[in-house]
């Protein structure tokens, strides 16, 4: 049992403490770098997203030749079905980087032993997670960047729209860096979060739209889709991909907006969870961590 006089003389202990806060944006660039040596270093890592890219485009090619969608009375088959179709992929593989890099951030620093060390200094661990997203975001440039240059070719889409296809890419990765930091306070607090990540996958993947078009989906599935950010950013990318033959959801300004406010919205409570939970922690300990 902890004494009154020793909870007093440990926080004066802290309040006296000397040491220097660091800066947010040195600890973005140390972990950038410092998860870019450690991913560099298990190549093989790198080679099955390779090979998992492969299949799925594999998938998509022998899809579109024996599949035909209609979406408001146009008709999607061959190279439009296939712009569809990788245009849900090149989201997915560019967006969901942001959503597993802060809850693997955890998962690595419980597993090495680090995380007490990180959350007894006085550093930001907001930016702490923003580093190892960037450093995800960076190595997988190496599976975004031929999907998105075949798609520029295979759409045939001008140069303007194929930017708007990038900056939806870059909206959705906002929106979904907030949820990956919500999920590694789960992580935080819960240890073993992977079972809720897959159910959050699946309805990213399937629900949102990835494969099939949202109106051959029952109703009330259909709105469970229009609540999640993905399906925005599916639609939108279509839109330009399709040369905007492609009919959405909503209006295109009203669908930016509608990202723009998951962003917003997400990052309040990403950072009010971020403290909330920092907060429990040290509360009970940092064993408890």
């Amino acid at each position: 049992m902890i004494s009154e006089t020793q909870v007093t003389r440990d926080t004066h202990y802290v309040k006296s403490s000397k040491s220097k806060p660091i800066s947010s944006w040195k600890v973005f660039v140390a972990t950038t770098v410092k998860d870019l040596l450690i991913q560099f270093r298990y190549l093989p890592n790198l080679v099955g997203r390779l090979f998992e890219l492969t299949i799925r485009i594999g998938f998509f090619y022998l899809l579109a030749s024996i599949t035909t969608y209609t979406v408001a009375g146009s008709v999607l088959t061959g190279r439009s079905l296939i712009v569809f179709m990788f245009g849900g992929l090149l989201l997915f593989v560019y967006s969901n980087t942001s959503f597993t890099a802060p809850m693997n951030a955890v998962s690595n620093d419980l597993h090495n032993g680090t995380l007490e060390y990180l959350y007894s200094n006085p550093s930001s661990r907001y930016a702490y997670f923003l580093g190892n997203v960037l450093s995800s975001a960076i190595v997988n440039q190496i599976v975004f960047l031929p999907l998105y240059i075949v798609l520029f070719f295979i759409a045939e889409a001008t140069a303007f729209n194929m930017l708007m296809v990038l900056l939806v890419c870059l909206a959705v990765m906002g929106v979904l860096i907030s949820i990956g930091i919500m999920i590694a306070m789960l992580a935080l607090i819960w240890r073993q979060v992977g079972a809720f990540v897959q159910i959050l996958a699946i309805l990213f993947e399937f629900v949102s739209g990835t494969y099939f078009p949202l109106s051959a989906y029952p109703l009330p599935l259909q709105y469970v889709a229009y609540a999640l950010p993905y399906t925005w950013g599916y639609d939108l990318i279509r839109y330009y991909s399709l040369q905007n033959k492609w009919q959405t959801i909503l209006p295109p300004w009203i669908e930016w907006c509608i990202l723009g406010a998951y962003a917003v919205v997400f990052m309040v409570i990403s950072r009010i969870l971020l403290v909330k939970a920092e907060r429990r922690s040290k509360k009970l300990g940092l064993h408890f961590i």
